[in-house]
């Protein structure tokens, strides 16, 4: 019988934080199996701020995880308007989006110099015919990374300008923390504008919400860093959810 990794110490640390991490972990592979595995992934490959990953329309070629920095995703829609629909970070599994016609329809942008772990799927696809519980954990990790971002826009459609705000943060801080990180800074690496376009808000709006929650001592503001001062404050205020007339 193979022996098997039992805990996150026994990965290498680069990797401990990184979703694609979780398609051993949890299921006890032994180490056959995850070296199988560590033979497709292309780690630390940089990519420079402003730099795509991939663009809306190409084909599906691999899936990624954030190894460090931050990445927004966006769409053009029929009228030639961008849209963004997320923002990503370290131990974030990007090119999702391209899995039912293995096509991206979105495309994937530096905000900061990164660097990102690449699997080529098809190579996967082949190598969960010969892991057995790597498909099902795939799926299960890719299920809940779409669900997670649904939940996520569909919550702050309903939300106040100050409960977006509160709730993006709040998600944040909760994904840093399923990365074995600190609560907080929450990185704050994309433009007004993007922020703007993903809340549905306006840019003069996120700024006088920020400085509202930095007057109440709620969260403290560091350029592009946000430290949380006062964790059930901001969670109240992400609580809101009526409508008001300055978004």
């Amino acid at each position: 019988m193979p022996a098997t990794f039992r805990h996150l110490d026994d990965v290498q640390e680069a990797c401990g934080r990184c979703s694609l991490a979780h398609l051993c972990l949890p299921y006890g592979l032994g180490i056959d199996d995850i070296q199988k595995l560590e033979t497709l992934v292309d780690v630390g490959i940089p990519i420079a701020r402003g730099k795509d990953l991939f663009n809306q329309g190409d084909a599906l070629t691999a899936i990624y995880a954030v190894g460090s920095g931050a990445l927004k995703t966006s769409m053009i829609d029929a009228e030639g308007l961008e849209q963004i629909m997320g923002f990503y970070y370290p131990g974030d599994l990007l090119g999702l989006d391209g899995l039912g016609d293995e096509v991206h329809h979105c495309t994937a942008t530096a905000l900061e110099d990164s660097q990102i772990c690449r699997i080529p799927f098809e190579q996967l696809d082949h190598l969960v015919d010969e892991v057995p519980g790597l498909r099902r954990q795939l799926m299960r990790l890719m299920s809940q990374a779409l669900s997670d971002d649904e939940q996520l826009l569909l919550t702050l459609g309903r939300k106040s300008s100050e409960g977006r705000i509160a709730t993006l943060l709040v998600s944040l801080s909760r994904r840093r923390q399923m990365r074995g990180l600190d609560a907080s800074p929450v990185r704050l690496s994309m433009k007004r504008v993007d922020l703007a376009n993903f809340l549905g808000m306006r840019i003069e709006t996120i700024s006088r919400v920020l400085r509202r929650l930095q007057e109440r001592h709620i969260i403290a503001l560091d350029r592009a860093d946000v430290m949380i001062l006062d964790f059930p404050a901001l969670e109240n205020w992400a609580a809101r959810g009526a409508w008001v007339a300055d978004q």
